[in-house]
């Protein structure tokens, strides 16, 4: 069996294929006009956060993928995080980080979280992770909002991370 290029597969050849209770499941998400997207899960996989590099946040309910908001906060876009659950998010725009509330509402500022490439949050000891162009790993408590550590990489700026779901060590790279 020859391997198909995953950019010749398109949902109408795959309706074809698939049950009629997967079809249901089948739609289209153009977003072109300010991408490239990050984006982040929840962890019961529920729902979806999408940030655009050029400004703009989505979010969405998954399972029956209708938009619970949408705003463009008219600034570039590095990383989007969830925290606890859905209805607080972090997004690392171009200079600072911001936790938003589900309608999009502005509850902070990280002045600390400084032009951040990547960011993740560690939910089982409720800290948001960030690494910014300067070098510095970043952790803060998002439940007393202190900086709990702060560590310079010496990797330059970082554009990758990624956690170990089973101890919670912080991966780095620049890609």
């Amino acid at each position: 069996m020859k391997w198909k290029k995953l950019s010749s597969f398109r949902n109408r050849n795959l309706q074809k294929k698939l049950m009629c209770k997967q079809n249901s499941k089948i739609f289209d998400l153009n977003l072109d006009t300010f991408g490239p997207y990050s984006f982040d899960f929840t962890r019961n996989g529920r729902h979806l956060l999408l940030g655009g590099k050029r400004g703009h946040l989505a979010l969405m309910n998954w399972t029956n993928f209708k938009l619970k908001a949408e705003h463009y906060p008219q600034e570039q876009i590095s990383d989007v995080s969830f925290l606890h659950d859905h209805t607080m998010y972090a997004v690392a725009q171009q200079k600072y980080c911001y936790i938003y509330d589900t309608n999009g509402v502005e509850l902070h500022v990280l002045k600390h979280h400084t032009r951040v490439n990547k960011m993740t949050f560690l939910p089982y000891h409720f800290l948001l992770v960030t690494v910014g162009r300067g070098g510095y790993l970043k952790y803060q408590d998002t439940s007393t909002g202190k900086i709990v550590s702060e560590q310079r990489t010496r990797l330059g700026p970082c554009n990758a991370m990624a956690q170990n779901p089973r101890n919670a060590i912080i991966h780095l790279t620049r890609a």
